[in-house]
């Protein structure tokens, strides 16, 4: 499992690199049959972490490319290449790489690199670990006319005294987000403060203890939420449907995720 994850971590540093190159630079978006967009960064992101994953000899599908059929996958890679597209069309940084390995319909080991920040977060057989090669690329990001000021300071700053906070998508909010929050969660803490966010970046937050709960009830596939909930499972928190309560289910016959809400680890 070492071995898969350190291959997994190159590959998404590798596929990183590859997204920046296209975010520094006049891109062009398109449209996809779902109405979802993507880019040139997408598609060369899950090239890059399919070669770099083939020595493994796993089935490997991404958002980018899927198989007709994965039924028979009892362990696999399940990729998001560029998670948070756009956040990253929109050009705010909020946009992350996600690897995780399925197995057994279980998440049992997840990467997630936030290029912008040059920051990782991994988990692998309950084990989770946390590196930071530079909280963010000043250089860069004023050569690409972009400031994750916002980011670096108030997503992953953890406080030990800090009101009861809820994630939401920074691009995804539904009415239904508000009326959870206000029937669930409010009631049994009124002074609670929603805070936004794109992409994985909010299950980051969850993980390390800056906020308390995500709440989505927006469209989500596996690829979404594979990577971060092998994390935050790892380090004691959980991914919930909100209809029955139980853990988000993967290799299902369809990639939707049901609404559901990611709780951070008791504090």
């Amino acid at each position: 499992m070492e071995q898969l994850l350190k291959l997994a971590q190159q590959a998404a540093i590798e596929a990183g690199k590859a997204i920046m190159e296209v975010y520094a630079q006049p891109f062009e978006v398109y449209t996809k049959d779902d109405d979802s967009p993507v880019t040139q960064a997408d598609l060369r992101a899950s090239n890059i972490i399919k070669e770099i994953l083939k020595p493994t000899g796993l089935p490997f599908v991404s958002e980018e490319d899927l198989p007709p059929d994965r039924s028979q996958f009892k362990r696999y890679w399940l990729v998001d290449p560029l998670d948070g597209t756009v956040e990253f069309v929109n050009r705010n940084g909020e946009f992350t790489v996600n690897i995780a390995l399925i197995d057994d319909k279980q998440p049992v080991l997840g990467v997630i690199y936030a290029p912008v920040l040059d920051r990782m977060w991994n988990a692998e057989c309950g084990n989770t670990k946390y590196s930071t090669k530079s909280m963010w690329n000043a250089e860069l990001l004023t050569s690409i006319g972009h400031s994750a000021f916002s980011i670096h300071n108030s997503a992953f700053s953890t406080k030990q005294e800090r009101p009861f906070t809820v994630l939401v998508s920074r691009s995804h909010r539904t009415p239904e987000v508000d009326e959870y929050i206000n029937k669930v969660l409010r009631p049994a803490h009124p002074d609670l403060v929603i805070d936004t966010q794109g992409s994985s970046l909010k299950f980051a937050r969850l993980a390390e203890g800056s906020a308390d709960v995500y709440v989505c009830y927006s469209k989500t596939k596996e690829w979404d939420t594979a990577a971060a909930d092998a994390i935050l499972r790892a380090a004691g928190g959980k991914v919930l449907r909100i209809s029955d309560g139980q853990p988000l289910e993967y290799s299902k016959t369809e990639y939707p995720n049901p609404p559901f809400v990611a709780w951070a680890p008791e504090r």
